[in-house]
């Protein structure tokens, strides 16, 4: 039998017994949208906003400013709340996969290197500033275009 105590938000976030809450940021520069490529599931190899688990213990905006910087090593400040989003994810027998509770802020750069590209780290395959006219050309989380939708930027 598995003791559920010792297990880790990557050893529970697969076929779990309860939601898992995860942050994500979004940082636009010059009508450009901050987007990094999934190393991991779910969604792996699909583009999304810098974004992950929320550890135990801590607030989730400082869930959202961590996760930026290790996935872009872009140093951010929340700015508000963009948007709540559900992601529910079944396997192909209609078992619940993922199931995520994703709180999405609005940030500002504030290493000073406003110029400067991101760099993929940690669980990121790549990363890039990309125009909102050019989103459709990327392979899009279905969580993200929900998001975009429901602010209304793009995918209307």
């Amino acid at each position: 039998m598995v003791d559920r105590e010792q297990l880790t938000a990557f050893d529970t976030r697969k076929y779990p017994i309860r939601p898992h809450v995860g942050v994500g940021v979004l940082l636009v520069r010059d009508k450009t949208l901050l987007l990094v490529k999934r190393k991991y599931n779910p969604d792996a190899g699909y583009w999304s906003i810098p974004g992950g688990h929320l550890d135990l213990g801590e607030e989730v905006e400082t869930a959202a400013e961590r996760e930026a910087f290790e996935e872009t090593g872009f140093k951010v400040k929340v700015i508000k709340l963009a948007g709540i989003i559900d992601k529910i994810m079944y396997d192909e027998k209609g078992k619940i996969e993922y199931h995520y509770v994703l709180l999405n802020y609005f940030v500002e750069q504030i290493d000073g290197r406003t110029n400067a590209p991101p760099v993929a780290q940690d669980d990121t395959l790549d990363a890039k500033f990309v125009p909102f006219n050019q989103l459709n050309n990327f392979q899009l989380t279905v969580s993200l275009i929900k998001l975009l939708k429901q602010l209304k930027m793009g995918f209307e």
